[in-house]
């Protein structure tokens, strides 16, 4: 199967003291030995985003965010192309599910993800997603946790 995989679930299977860590990293692992893995390429932006912003306790550096980043990804999971033109699709239907706010990236990733050809997306934010996702099945992989 084709499986996309959100920012939620990248950032829980890297950072070892996330709360869901090691599900996430056991379902991750699974995921990139039994299916084809594909990665919005602004998850990836925002993986490294939050892991160089966390509190300062817990926080990567940039160097090593990029370490675990391309170490994860980079010869398990392909990055989903996007077309800057897609971007009218994305806001017309955000405007036809009166989407606001937050949900515009959830919206945007399930986007990104469907046009590559993902059957089915996991997020940790399943609930938006099933609610903006379009004919792509939603899974949440902490469901059995």
């Amino acid at each position: 199967m084709k499986l996309g995989v959100d920012t939620s679930v990248l950032v829980a299977a890297l950072h070892a003291n996330h709360p869901f860590h090691l599900t996430a990293a056991e379902w991750l692992n699974h995921s990139f030995e039994n299916h084809e893995v594909i990665v919005a390429h602004h998850s990836v932006l925002e993986a490294y985003a939050v892991l160089t912003r966390l509190p300062p306790e817990y926080r990567l550096t940039p160097s090593e965010a990029v370490t675990v980043l391309r170490e994860t990804l980079e010869k398990n999971a392909a990055i989903a192309p996007f077309s800057g033109l897609s971007i009218w699709k994305v806001i017309q239907r955000l405007g036809d599910d009166a989407a606001s706010g937050g949900a515009a990236y959830d919206a945007f990733i399930i986007e990104i993800l469907a046009a590559a050809g993902a059957e089915a997306i996991a997020t940790g934010n399943a609930r938006e997603f099933r609610r903006l996702s379009r004919g792509v099945q939603i899974i949440d992989p902490y469901e059995r946790a």
